[in-house]
């Protein structure tokens, strides 16, 4: 087994994530056991790179400094959550309530949120990946599309269970990819800052929507995935347009 894994380190890992994450699914009604990540990376790590590899995947989980980049990763979600508040407001959805969490389901998304995902996919997935492919020009968007396209499959479940929108998985997923690789490169390779922006994503995912009901909800929902997923593109597509010009530039 030990061969297998260190032959298929990748593969490994997320044949390992999914399996540990699903265990729960037939008993929570599509629900996921987001630790399933973090320990499918622990176990990888701990098979394929020894006592070095745990080393540097523990100091990437504790790189707390990062300055502003706390503020800023929830910031993120509120910005793309806003606008689609008010759109949505602008375009005649009606209020049915503030919006409201209840003490449990915060105490669940704090033991239970997605957060704990990012132990694996940020902390050691994305690093991984972009090693292997660092070769190409574009390796790091390569890096977090793959990722993204594994994420999404990660939350079929909950699709399937009738918990997720068809738009939230199979487009939200690589949109809030690219953005939490760019958050990661951003704040220095710290773990800690995208798990505070996930967090953020799973608390306001919990309270938004609740203050529209049937089409107003749909709505809203389409539209704050339609924002983040326009900022994703932002965030790949305009450090390629001055790249060209600067190439332009120097001809």
């Amino acid at each position: 087994m030990k061969n297998l894994i260190k032959r298929f380190e990748l593969p490994s890992f997320f044949l390992l994530a999914y399996l540990l994450s699903w265990l729960s699914v037939p008993f929570l009604q599509g629900g996921l056991t987001p630790q399933g990540v973090a320990i499918a990376a622990r176990i990888v790590i701990g098979v394929t790179l020894g006592v070095q590899g745990v080393r540097a995947y523990r100091k990437r989980l504790t790189n707390w400094r990062a300055g502003w980049w706390y503020l800023i990763a929830p910031l993120i979600v509120i910005g793309y959550e806003g606008i689609a508040f008010v759109l949505n407001l602008m375009a005649g959805a009606r209020l049915v309530a503030l919006p409201h969490l209840s003490t449990g389901t915060f105490i669940m998304l704090v033991l239970f949120g997605g957060q704990w995902e990012e132990l694996g996919w940020t902390g050691y997935a994305l690093p991984r990946l972009r090693e292997r492919f660092a070769n190409h020009s574009n390796g790091s968007l390569i890096a977090a599309l793959v990722l993204g396209m594994f994420r999404m499959l990660w939350h079929l479940p909950l699709f399937l269970y009738g918990k997720m929108d068809w738009f939230d998985i199979f487009i939200f997923s690589f949109a809030f990819q690219i953005i939490i690789a760019w958050l990661y490169d951003r704040s220095g390779g710290s773990v800690p800052v995208v798990m505070v922006f996930h967090f953020m994503s799973n608390i306001l995912g919990a309270t938004m929507p609740v203050v529209f009901l049937g089409a107003d909800q749909v709505m809203y929902r389409i539209l704050f995935v339609s924002v983040a997923s326009l900022f994703a593109v932002m965030l790949v597509g305009v450090p390629q347009l001055k790249m060209r010009q600067r190439k332009a530039e120097a001809m």
